[in-house]
């Protein structure tokens, strides 16, 4: 009866959601020390999501970043590609998987959140305490499970930033694929401490759905 209830109350009402930002890094990258300090401001903006996704490919300068991965730079070309843009950068922020612009950029980004947290989604996720990933969508859409890190500070010794004490919040650290979604669907999962849970169009790149547990 509970669990009845609990999605009858996720029904097709429409809703804003948190807006999700995926900022693409470097610790590699002398621009980037910039944006990643940025991100860490918009955390404490309660309308946000923060994501930060640190690429491998400026890892050839000589200082390979320990939280980069050459998936969250396969991430990066995706979404190149949804956009028809004319190649990756850092530092890059993207915003609900369906706008872009340079990471450190406070009035555009500003803007674009303001923006993106007026828009009502029929989509829902949520997450619950027990490990339990509820979503729902009438369109299909893939329900993503993302595990993140704060507070990592590192000494870095080469590269662009050589000499710098970083400090780095929302690292992703695992992006966990749980499938298709069309109509209602439950996942229990393992959790972690600081998860995000999103529903994205396989297509578009859109996210259409977002919720945290910190």
């Amino acid at each position: 009866m509970k669990r009845l209830l609990l999605i009858l109350a996720m029904a097709m009402t429409t809703h804003a959601d948190p807006v999700v930002l995926e900022l693409f890094t470097s610790q590699g990258c002398s621009s980037c020390p910039s944006a990643d300090e940025f991100l860490r401001k918009l955390a404490k903006d309660k309308r946000v999501i923060p994501l930060a996704f640190h690429v491998d490919y400026w890892n050839y300068l000589g200082w390979r970043d320990p939280f980069s991965s050459r998936d969250w730079s396969q991430r990066q070309s995706d979404y190149v590609r949804a956009m028809n843009l004319s190649g990756a950068y850092t530092p890059q922020m993207v915003i609900n998987g369906s706008r872009q612009m340079v990471g450190s950029s406070a009035f555009e980004i500003y803007r674009a959140i303001d923006e993106e947290a007026k828009r009502k989604s029929d989509a829902r996720v949520t997450i619950s305490p027990d490990g339990v990933v509820r979503a729902q969508t009438k369109a299909p859409a893939e329900l993503i499970l993302i595990t993140y890190e704060n507070g990592v500070v590192t000494k870095i010794t080469r590269g662009e930033n050589a000499g710098r004490t970083q400090t780095n919040d929302s690292i992703v650290r695992k992006l966990e694929r749980l499938g298709i979604v069309t109509g209602t669907a439950e996942k229990r999962v393992a959790l972690a401490k600081n998860v995000v849970a999103i529903l994205q169009d396989p297509k578009t790149f859109r996210i259409t759905a977002a919720a945290s547990l910190p």
